[in-house]
């Protein structure tokens, strides 16, 4: 059922980072789907992965955690042992896609999933139309130390509509709230059409009051888009930009990543445009996105040349001359298959042209990874983490764990760039 995970050549790679292995496969069990939250203002991360008991989706048991804990000695983080979260799941049903968001104004860390009915694979669910597909939530007040019970939201939230959906997914990997207060959980549903096809579409439960009730936004029209993340770009003028970027769903020989806009909380989203920048292997792969304000780094040596480099993408001279975003996106980068992890940045996001090529952080199979920027009190260096899946072999042999600062990230990703 699992192979034993062996270390080899291809293992020395990310072993030169600052890499721990969180979740490792062992006999009988194994570990798949990464997500990771940052506490804000703590020195402590959450990492969680689902626990499976086999090598499909269906085998998907319950979600297990760690908890790090940064010490600036080592920078990097000291990790808990690994404990399982036995309310995140409902009787006869397995939990999948762990999606964490922190609520900056009630210290309440939310860890939203799926549950689907036994063992049904989400491909028959497609098939025959027919959702056995739940959402619900569980919360931690003490740094997911403790969770609550399960809350389902999947009558009073999705309502009716759930009819017209074969099955849905959150995230996988972290949500985000927004300046305003707002909560978002990025989700896609396999919508049923009225030709009897099933059509892929990307969009977001949110909650306008620290998640008392919840909603859901419109689809993300035109291109067909799965497995998503969102971050919040902030507007000089107080408002917010959402960027998605999403899973494709296309077949062919070549695929890419599907992104979209929003400038109403996710409410709705422009079209959903191709970024011929940034590749997917065959069949797709999720991916994760975190952001910054250039400010943050302000006192970092590489500010400048990052200062540098925007100004030259950024056509807009008006604009060159404000503060910007930094997005770094997380993916596999080979066409054909699920291997060579690295990071992209982008300062432009409007313009699908002006990402970066990828900083390969590990060379061989991979799959699923989840970014998380950390920052400090003082003029400590920011960090990004990364927790992500790979092997010498497969994939999925192990859940790894790698630390950055902020400045050894951009400075070889513009490297790559620029070679």
């Amino acid at each position: 059922m699992w192979e034993e995970s062996k270390a080899g050549p291809e293992m020395a790679s990310s072993n030169s980072f600052n890499t721990t292995v969180l979740f490792k496969q062992e006999k009988g069990f194994g570990y798949r789907i990464p997500a990771l939250l940052h506490i804000p203002n703590t020195d402590t991360l959450l990492a969680f992965a689902e626990k499976r008991l086999g090598s499909r989706d269906e085998d998907a048991d319950v979600f297990m955690l760690r908890r790090g804990t940064y010490k600036k000695d080592l920078r990097n983080f000291e990790w808990e042992g690994v404990t399982s979260i036995q309310s995140a799941r409902l009787n006869n049903h397995r939990s999948m896609n762990p999606c964490p968001v922190y609520d900056k104004d009630t210290g309440t860390v939310f860890l939203f999933f799926i549950v689907v009915f036994g063992n049904t694979p989400e491909l028959h669910q497609i098939r025959t139309g027919k959702n056995v597909t739940r959402l619900c939530f569980v919360t931690s007040k003490d740094k997911g130390q403790n969770w609550s019970n399960p809350t389902d939201l999947t009558d009073c939230t999705i309502g009716q509509c759930i009819n017209k959906w074969a099955t849905f997914a959150v995230g996988p990997g972290h949500g985000i709230q927004l300046r305003s207060g707002s909560l978002i959980i990025p989700a896609h549903a396999y919508e049923k059409q009225s030709d009897g096809r099933v059509i892929s579409r990307v969009f977001t439960f949110f909650s306008d009051d620290h998640g008392e009730s919840w909603n859901f936004g419109d689809f993300v029209s035109s291109e067909e888009c799965g497995e998503c993340q969102m971050v919040s770009l902030d507007q000089a003028d107080g408002s917010c930009v959402l960027y998605c970027n999403a899973r494709s769903i296309k077949h062919g020989e070549k695929q890419y990543r599907v992104q979209a806009f929003s400038t109403d909380g996710g409410h709705t989203f422009t079209e959903g445009h191709l970024v011929k920048k940034l590749v997917e292997p065959p069949n797709g792969c999720h991916g994760s996105i975190t952001h910054f304000p250039a400010s943050k780094i302000s006192h970092v040596s590489i500010y400048p040349v990052i200062e540098e480099y925007h100004c030259q993408q950024e056509k807009d001279a008006s604009k060159s001359a404000e503060d910007f975003e930094i997005i770094l996106f997380s993916h596999t980068t080979n066409f054909k298959s699920r291997r060579d992890l690295g990071i992209y940045l982008s300062t432009c996001p409007g313009n699908p042209h002006t990402w970066t090529k990828p900083w390969i952080i590990y060379s061989g199979p991979s799959a699923y990874s989840e970014l998380a920027f950390v920052e400090f009190p003082g003029k400590e260096i920011p960090i990004v983490t990364c927790l992500f899946e790979c092997g010498s072999k497969y994939e999925c042999e192990q859940i790894s764990f790698s630390v950055f600062q902020v400045d050894e990230v951009i400075k070889n990703i513009l490297k790559k760039t620029t070679d």
